[in-house]
């Protein structure tokens, strides 16, 4: 439910913002945020992650792109990315250090599915509206970041 009502937010944000400003991901730093809490190291215990992937990305492509397909890649794959990577590390590792991981898995969540539809379409005008958005995304992922080690450090993840 906290990913709908995330992806509500980006969505109602966008239509505020009159598609003049780039709004970062919401709902994706909220799946990561829930994949780095996730104690499933196999495929059918992050399939939740995927399929929400898809599904958001998939409503967010037709609501807002027009071209199925673009941000529906970039999230999937971040998926994917996330749940490798986290998987790699040993749970007392997950704690102690792991601040610039967290950070760059938070960022991949932001960086790669815009960057998708710059990169296959092109234009000058598509790396300023990246560029932005990846200015307006910066808090979030801090804010997410703190988040996440608080909760970390007191469960002791």
């Amino acid at each position: 439910m906290t990913l709908v009502i995330l992806w509500l937010i980006q969505d109602l944000l966008t239509v505020f913002t009159g598609g003049g400003m780039q709004i970062p991901g919401l709902f994706m730093l909220g799946v990561v945020y829930r994949l780095l809490f996730s104690d499933n190291n196999n495929d059918d215990g992050n399939l939740w992650a995927i399929w929400s992937a898809f599904a958001g990305g998939i409503l967010w492509d037709i609501r807002w792109i027009g071209i199925p397909g673009f941000f529906t890649l970039g999230y999937v794959v971040v998926v994917l990315i996330v749940i490798q990577v986290w998987g790699i590390i040993p749970p007392q590792g997950r704690v102690s250090g792991s601040s610039l991981l967290v950070f760059i898995l938070l960022e991949c969540s932001q960086l790669i599915p815009p960057m998708l539809p710059v990169l296959i379409l092109g234009g000058n005008t598509g790396w300023g509206y990246f560029l932005m958005q990846q200015v307006y995304s910066l808090p979030a992922i801090l804010l997410t970041m703190y988040i996440y080690l608080q909760k970390a450090r007191d469960n002791q993840v």
